[in-house]
């Protein structure tokens, strides 16, 4: 797509768009220059993958120049929002929500490229509402038989067990008021979130028009969902997948992204990077010719990386999985790679003398002495790609800035360290 194309068109062809409130995306997007905003959950002091669609909207939007407010729900986090869930969350502190919200502030500072945003925390006005004042000026304005319908709320009330709290179905009516007040105070006219947040979106778009008579939009992206687990996206084996490179480490997060299923690459290059779309149509044109080499999944970990960690630790990433998973050598490791790919990856501690049939077994590479004989017997079995046989002893030779790459076969692999 040309350097003139129009935000309307770049949304599109990434896959961003699901509902708008208008007749005409163009309407809301390519005209009049807006204040969007997005609000971002504090529960944690890390996004997470599964928030990095959105970022990245909110990323098109700046670079079209229009105002981008990112609000950190530091009073509604104190609640949880229904949309999604299948239970109630724990509730937060103000002192954690607080922490997590400053953390939140510098990932999004990265992830825009550095251009400029505003940062709120609904905290500052939501815990100083009064409740009568509140139910009189905004509670009236919503219908009980309306909430009922939303979907978040709906899936919840028909759920058997739990249910819904009145504490998160109340959840709308903070959100709405949120909008309303970003509304009054920075002329915001855009509220942008996943197609669960449609419900509370509206509200917001109503609550305004009824309390100002302004028309003021909403624009949703679609929910992200694994093909595999049929769950939102975001979550591995070992849990969420972070953007704190001390949650998830660069190596970890740049194997998730590799690892993905070739049913999704595509969607994922589209809307997880700033990858041009003519560079992703031609990598899917060698990924369709030989699927074996992974190129889309080597293209989407690399530059996912590079957007969260920078180009140092997605080159770092990239090596280490060479060396672990591809034909690269492990003299191409420098001792700062050597450090992280021990930190990454599953390990075992080798003394020189030891025996490589008990090597395999404590490695888990092999379940049995017997089955570690025949492995070697095989040819499977192999040090830094070279291929050993069952009178192989270990030595510090064998060791490469303190590591060595035990394997077996092509996938199964153990760093081993030098004890």
């Amino acid at each position: 797509m040309s350097a003139m194309a129009k935000l309307s068109e770049i949304l599109k062809e990434r896959g961003y768009v699901y509902q708008f409130s208008a007749e005409k995306l163009e309407e809301i997007t390519d005209g009049k220059k807006r204040t969007v905003y997005l609000g971002i959950d504090p529960s944690a002091d890390s996004l997470h993958v599964g928030n990095l669609q959105a970022m990245l909207v909110l990323r098109r939007f700046l670079e079209d120049g229009h105002k981008v407010i990112l609000l950190v729900g530091g009073g509604t986090g104190m609640i949880g929002d229904p949309s999604g869930k299948s239970e109630e969350r724990n509730l937060l502190d103000e002192q954690t929500i607080d922490a997590n919200a400053r953390a939140i502030e510098a990932q999004a500072k990265h992830l825009f490229g550095g251009l400029d945003f505003t940062l709120e925390n609904n905290a500052k006005w939501l815990r100083k509402l009064e409740l009568i004042p509140f139910l009189r000026d905004i509670g009236k304005h919503f219908s009980v038989n309306t909430m009922l319908q939303r979907d978040s709320v709906k899936g919840r009330i028909d759920r058997e067990g739990e249910g819904i709290s009145y504490t998160e179905f109340s959840y709308m009516l903070l959100q709405s008021y949120d909008f309303l007040h970003l509304h009054d105070v920075y002329g915001c006219d855009l509220q942008i979130g996943a197609s669960d947040q449609w419900g509370n979106i509206t509200s917001g778009i109503d609550l305004i028009r009824r309390k100002t008579g302004k028309t003021v939009y909403g624009l949703t992206s679609p929910l992200l969902i694994n093909k595999a687990t049929g769950k939102k996206f975001g979550k591995s084996e070992s849990g969420a997948v972070w953007l704190d490179a001390e949650k998830t480490s660069p190596f970890s997060f740049y194997q998730f992204w590799f690892n993905v299923e070739d049913e999704s690459v595509e969607e994922y290059l589209l809307k997880m990077t700033t990858v041009p779309k003519v560079e992703i149509d031609a990598v899917m044109i060698m990924q369709k010719r030989d699927k074996k080499e992974r190129h889309a999944q080597r293209l989407l970990a690399h530059a996912v990386t590079e957007l969260v960690h920078g180009k140092d630790a997605a080159e770092e990433a990239e090596k280490i999985s060479q060396v672990l998973f591809g034909n690269a050598d492990m003299s191409e490791l420098d001792a700062h790679a050597s450090h992280a790919l021990k930190a990454s990856a599953p390990s075992f501690g080798v003394t020189p003398g030891l025996a490589i049939v008990d090597v395999l077994i404590g490695s888990q590479l092999a379940g049995s002495k017997r089955e570690a004989r025949q492995f070697l017997a095989d040819g499977a079995v192999s040090l830094n790609g070279n291929v050993l046989n069952e009178g192989f002893e270990f030595s510090e030779e064998n060791f490469v800035h303190g590591v060595a790459i035990l394997r077996r076969g092509k996938r199964n692999v153990c760093v081993l360290t030098l004890a």
